[in-house]
C-alpha cells in the first residue's frame, strides 16, 4: 500500500490539528495541549483535511468559552508524545470531513455545544528515521477518499478550493470562518432525536464554500421521511 508522508514538500493535501499553548511559542514540545476527541465508539487526535474547517471549529470553540486553541499543521504536532501511554485502539487520528447537519440545514451540536463532524478514524502509522525523528505516514487511499468525499458533498471543484484555502493567511481564513459561522443555524442533536426519532441524526453533511460565502448541504443516505415516536 503506497503511503504519503504529511511533511513532504509535494503534499497537496496538508492536514491540520488544534493545539493550545501553555507557555511556549512552538507547538512541538511538552508545553502545549492537543485537542483529543472522544466519542461513544472511538477516540483520537482531532484532525482536519481542510484548513477552513479547522478554523471554523476553532472559532466555535472560542464562542463556547474554550479559548486558547490554535490551528497548527499536523506535522508540527508531536503525535507520539500526545498518544504515549494510550491503549493501541486509542492511538489514532479522527479526521473531520465537514460538519454534521440536520435535514433542516442546521449544524449539529452535542450537549456541550461543540460542533459534530463526520469522522474518519485512522490508525497512527509513525515512521522512525535514522536520526531518531518520527514522521507520520498516511496511506494514499485516505487522501483519495477525502477528494472523493469533497466532490460528493461540495461539488467537483470543492477539493481544488480547499487546497487553495490551505495557503491563505491566518487573517483571511479567520474572516472566512467568521462568515461561515455568522451564516449558520445550529441545532442540538439530542433534541432532534427526541423530537423526530431517526431523522436529523447527522446523515446530512455541510461544507462552507468561501467563493460564494454559503453553506452547501448534502444528504448522505437518500431521501428521508420525518416520523414522530
Amino acid at each position: 500500500m503506497r503511503t504519503t508522508n504529511i511533511a513532504d514538500q509535494d503534499q497537496t493535501l496538508p492536514l491540520w490539528g488544534l493545539v493550545r499553548l501553555t507557555g511556549s511559542e512552538l507547538p512541538g514540545d511538552d508545553s502545549h495541549v492537543t485537542f483529543y476527541l472522544r466519542t461513544a465508539e472511538e477516540s483520537g487526535v482531532l484532525a482536519f483535511a481542510s484548513a477552513l474547517d479547522a478554523e471554523i471549529y476553532r472559532q466555535h470553540l472560542l464562542s463556547c468559552g474554550l479559548s486558547g486553541w490554535q490551528r497548527a499543521p499536523l506535522e508540527q504536532i508531536d503525535l507520539e508524545r500526545v498518544l504515549s501511554g494510550r491503549p493501541e485502539h486509542q492511538r489514532r487520528l479522527m479526521l473531520a470531513l465537514g460538519f454534521s447537519a440536520s435535514d433542516t440545514q442546521a449544524l449539529l451540536q452535542d450537549d456541550q455545544q461543540l460542533l459534530i463532524t463526520p469522522l474518519l478514524p485512522l490508525p497512527i502509522n509513525m515512521r522512525h528515521t535514522l536520526h531518531g525523528m518520527s514522521r507520520l505516514d498516511i496511506e494514499q487511499d485516505v487522501f483519495d477518499f477525502v477528494e472523493q468525499w469533497w466532490s460528493r458533498v461540495g461539488g467537483d471543484h470543492y477539493g481544488h478550493l480547499m487546497r487553495i484555502t490551505a495557503g491563505w493567511s491566518d487573517s483571511r481564513l479567520a474572516q472566512s470562518a467568521h462568515h461561515a459561522l455568522d451564516r449558520a443555524a445550529f441545532a442540538n442533536l439530542r433534541c432532534l432525536r427526541e423530537q423526530w426519532g431517526s431523522t436529523g441524526c447527522g446523515d446530512e453533511c455541510a461544507v462552507f464554500s468561501p467563493d460564494t460565502n454559503a453553506w452547501r448541504f448534502s444528504n448522505l443516505s437518500g431521501a428521508r421521511v420525518r416520523a414522530l415516536h
